[in-house]
């Protein structure tokens, strides 16, 4: 099978690799999507080469979490194949290093206990590809809910699809958290313990809707909002 790259390198021989790159993450998003009731978008006949990425993807991704909690392979994958190419100097866009998630991390959630805590939620308000939160979803072994924000479109494209891969239960959301001006977003793995047995995603319109999860419970598959409000980001990854 081809590598991810060798696959990127031949479709990025006739476009633009931004293109190619941004394409693909929405084909993900909406073949992973619950229900999508739009016509879908023109792949310009990749369709394929976007199922063999995928594919490498999944396989490469694999293979590391046999040795490893969680990788961002997706941000690093888009700093290779795309921002070594000069973008991220035109647009100002560097991710932070895996080493200074964890510290990050660490420094958030330490001393703090989650049994119990399907209501607690940690936020990033600038989250990139979701680094921080992947290693948050890690530490806190799966109890929190995540929530990334961005004002980069392809960025919380990567985020969501970081959490879709990884299982972790969250929103991800394109917005400015300053003006707290909202683009749009995605809550993924809503249902992932409670009756949709694999990764999935759903769209979402408001920050109200990315934060109206349920917690099924019991044995009587009873429901409950466990939490309700908008997000008013303090700091790079805040624990609400």
């Amino acid at each position: 099978m081809k590598t991810f790259e060798e696959i990127f390198e031949e479709l990025a021989r006739h476009n633009d690799r931004s293109v190619i790159w941004n394409d693909w993450l929405d084909y993900v998003i909406r073949i992973n999507l619950l229900y999508c009731n739009e016509e879908p978008p023109n792949y310009h006949g990749n369709e394929e080469a976007y199922q063999d990425l995928l594919g490498a993807y999944l396989n490469k991704l694999s293979e590391i979490l046999n040795t490893e909690p969680y990788y961002d392979l997706l941000g690093e994958l888009y700093e290779q194949v795309v921002l070594s190419q000069g973008k991220s100097k035109q647009l100002g866009q560097y991710y932070s290093p895996t080493c200074v998630a964890e510290v990050t991390t660490d420094l958030v959630i330490r001393d703090k206990t989650f049994e119990d805590n399907s209501d607690k939620i940690a936020n990033d308000c600038a989250c990139g590809s979701g680094r921080m939160l992947l290693a948050t979803h890690v530490k806190s072994k799966g109890d929190l809910f995540l929530v990334g924000q961005d004002i980069d479109e392809t960025s919380v494209k990567m985020c969501t699809i970081n959490f879709w891969s990884m299982g972790a239960r969250g929103s991800v959301m394109q917005m400015d958290s300053l003006e707290q001006t909202f683009y749009q977003g995605w809550r993924v793995n809503k249902y992932l313990y409670h009756g949709i047995p694999v990764p999935h995603i759903e769209k979402i319109h408001s920050p109200k809707e990315a934060l109206d999860f349920i917690e099924l419970y019991g044995n009587n598959n009873d429901e409950r909002i466990v939490a309700k409000s908008t997000v008013k980001p303090s700091g790079q990854t805040t624990l609400i």
